[in-house]
């Protein structure tokens, strides 16, 4: 009983229709790929860096204390004339 598979013409290890092979073709898209990862966790640590910042405003450390005049004691002091 013949076989389907006997007919299918073999593959071969390298492609012929490519004009560069698929190991150089990947040694070229590795270095563009890396630097693109190093990229991005610098700008995830940027951004995580400005929010840390930014809570530090919001937190109320750095703000001036302000004095606001106490109503009970101008009370006092205004009706205890002579």
């Amino acid at each position: 009983m013949p076989s389907e598979n006997q007919d299918l013409p073999k593959p071969t290890p390298h492609s012929r229709n490519l004009p560069i092979s698929s190991d150089i073709f990947l040694s070229l898209v590795a270095l563009p790929l890396l630097g693109g990862l190093l990229a991005a966790s610098s700008a995830a640590e940027l951004v995580s860096s400005i929010g840390i910042e930014s809570e530090e405003v919001f937190r109320g450390s750095r703000l001036p204390v302000l004095k606001f005049p106490h109503p009970e004691h101008e009370k006092a002091e205004t009706f205890t004339a002579p």
